[in-house]
């Protein structure tokens, strides 16, 4: 796994920036890729990571919303 500080540069702003996946965060998941979001500033990033947690693919969230289960 390619855990650890991960390097972006954010599409909206183009600030460069390092993250990181709590280390057990993936360990349930099933299914590859997963999605991971980033909150960057005043701006939300949708990250996907492959199963040994690499980036796949980034886009911008339109808007995030938090929902609530009943």
């Amino acid at each position: 796994m390619a855990e650890g500080l991960k390097w972006l540069q954010c599409p909206v702003c183009k600030d460069s920036f390092n993250w990181k996946v709590p280390a057990d965060a993936l360990k349930d998941v099933k299914r590859y890729p997963v999605a991971v979001v980033i909150k960057h500033k005043d701006h939300y990033l949708v990250c996907y990571l492959d199963s040994h947690q690499q980036l796949a693919d980034t886009e911008v969230a339109a808007a995030l919303i938090e929902a609530e289960e009943q």
